[in-house]
């Protein structure tokens, strides 16, 4: 009996990937709502609405593969001493 093991790797492309398909199609939700009630059903607002969901998730997919560029974090365990030393200072 084989036993199904998921690789960490394979969950945080799934997670990216649907992340995608979220955010592509709320923005092109949006972009048809717009383009219908705004815009006298031109085809900009889709376009525009839709890449824009296409960035927000590769910005999201740049932070789920390299968790080391979240802002906020310290990158490297340097910028932690200094934390440190600058509490014990004040």
């Amino acid at each position: 009996m084989a036993v199904e093991k998921n690789i960490p790797s394979e969950e945080i492309f799934d997670k990216a990937t649907a992340n995608l398909l979220v955010k592509t199609g709320l923005g092109f939700s949006v972009g048809i709502v717009a383009s219908a009630l705004l815009f006298r059903r031109r085809m900009w607002p889709v376009t525009f609405f839709t890449g824009a969901g296409v960035g927000a998730a590769y910005a999201d997919a740049q932070r789920i593969f390299d968790a080391s560029k979240t802002l906020g974090k310290p990158v490297s365990s340097y910028a932690d001493a200094s934390a440190v030393v600058s509490k014990k200072s004040a």
